[in-house]
């Protein structure tokens, strides 16, 4: 008997190990995803990354955080060399991403666009700023707008109030001043981009939608008299100290820090530093809030700024492209992350929302900003990042000449002037946005 039981159990093992050997091991998919940020960031995306694991363990997403350069200048040589992510966060418009798409270095997203319903959900708006010659090349992450910060706490001590018009605005100013704040606004003007902001705002209240649109797609100039006197406020409020004695001298990191920590009472930045700051914060978040810069001039309208924050790409050497599409949608169409991404700092996610609204738990600086722009849309919106849907040369001279511009190095009608030379260069070559869509296949 005790024979015949251990031939059994042999005979059972043996089974046992011979249905391990047949039985194929899933292969392991690894999709790798390089995000703008600093290395070790913990957010929503990679709360996303982990669900996404979680419903599919045969897929692992190694998430990269490669440094807040606006400019990842590792990214086209790796694209280049084959050895870049499968998945990356870029710009988008005619001008960043244009050494990734002319190259051929990204997917046409076309199919997925059409066969994952992408199509009615995306806006036209936002379509037009992430595709090309009719086909989609990247998903727009998410709706930004730009806003005043400010600390509540030094408001209340100096007995400031928000300011409703420009001579209120420039009496908080001087407050701040006596106070001793000798940078009442912060601006991280040595990375260049943070001014840009101000450029966008201040073109579309001095010039209006329309005017802004009138030279994206129309005749118009950038040397027009409304851009002329926007530059003129903006290097008035340089040469009055508005953003401290030395306007370039600081990087945005820097500048960020030092007005969670109370240094500075003001930035005019958007919704994408208040996930960093509740972890950083905790409660103190509660000393902050926002408001909309007033108008400047006395017959100017508020139009909040609006733009898409970047655009996710897949890289068309990838060898798991369907992979990389559906966490995609997983990411940014499935309704449940579309409220991790609204409870998430406010990443307003691209199409409607209304819906979601209910369910989500938004940050109360989140919810102070869409209340802005939800009180004034009606009034039209601009710009909030006109660097991104302008054309590479544009860029670069709009990024040069903004620094020069808050330095009195360059006057507000050369500045204008320049950008208009390099317009007019883009726009002979067909490199300027153009309204356009996707054709489906």
């Amino acid at each position: 008997m005790e024979m015949q039981s251990g031939r059994l159990l042999g005979y059972a093992a043996g089974a046992a190990l011979l249905q391990l050997v047949a039985t194929p091991v899933a292969a392991q998919t690894e999709i790798e995803l390089w995000l703008g940020g600093e290395p070790g960031t913990v957010n929503v995306f990679t709360e996303l990354a982990d669900a996404y694991m979680a419903e599919h363990p045969d897929v692992t997403i190694n998430t990269t955080f490669v440094g807040s350069d606006l400019f990842n200048p590792t990214l086209v040589p790796a694209l280049s060399a084959g050895e870049g992510p499968d998945v990356f966060q870029f710009g988008t418009g005619p001008g960043q991403p244009a050494a990734v798409i002319g190259s051929g270095l990204v997917l046409d997203l076309t199919s997925y666009y059409f066969e994952l319903g992408w199509d009615k959900v995306i806006p036209t708006t936002v379509v037009s700023t992430t595709s090309s010659d009719g086909k989609l090349w990247a998903v727009g992450d998410a709706v930004e707008t730009t806003v005043m910060f400010y600390n509540k706490d030094i408001f209340a001590e100096l007995g400031l109030e928000i300011p409703a018009d420009w001579a209120a605005f420039e009496a908080v100013v001087a407050a701040l001043k006596e106070a001793g704040f000798d940078t009442p606004i912060g601006l991280g003007g040595a990375d260049k981009w943070p001014i840009s902001h101000w450029q966008s705002m201040l073109f579309g209240r001095f010039a209006s939608p329309d005017g802004v649109d009138n030279v994206m797609f129309g005749d118009g100039q950038w040397d027009e008299a409304p851009f002329v006197a926007s530059m003129q406020r903006l290097q008035d409020m340089a040469n009055d100290g508005y953003f401290g004695p030395s306007p370039i001298a600081r990087g945005y990191p820097e500048v960020m820090d030092a007005f969670w920590r109370g240094d500075i009472p003001m930035t005019f930045t958007g919704p994408w530093v208040i996930d960093d700051a509740i972890s950083n914060l905790g409660d103190a978040i509660a000393k902050f809030s926002v408001f909309q810069m007033p108008p400047f001039e006395t017959d100017q309208t508020i139009y909040p700024t609006e733009d898409i924050g970047s655009g996710w790409y897949i890289g068309a050497s990838t060898e798991h492209a369907d992979v990389a599409a559906d966490i995609l949608d997983f990411y940014f169409f499935r309704p449940e992350s579309r409220i991790m991404l609204l409870e998430s700092a406010g990443n307003v996610p691209v199409g409607p929302v209304d819906d979601l609204l209910e369910q989500a738990e938004i940050p109360t600086l989140a919810a102070e900003i869409r209340a802005l722009s939800d009180r004034d849309r009606e009034n039209g919106t601009v710009h909030a990042f006109l660097d991104t849907v302008q054309p590479a040369n544009l860029t670069n001279v709009t990024y040069d000449g903004l620094q020069a511009l808050l330095i009195g190095q360059m006057s507000p009608e050369d500045f204008t002037a320049s950008l208009q030379e390099a317009w007019a260069k883009a726009k002979a070559e067909d490199l300027i946005l153009k309204p356009g869509g996707v054709a489906k296949p």
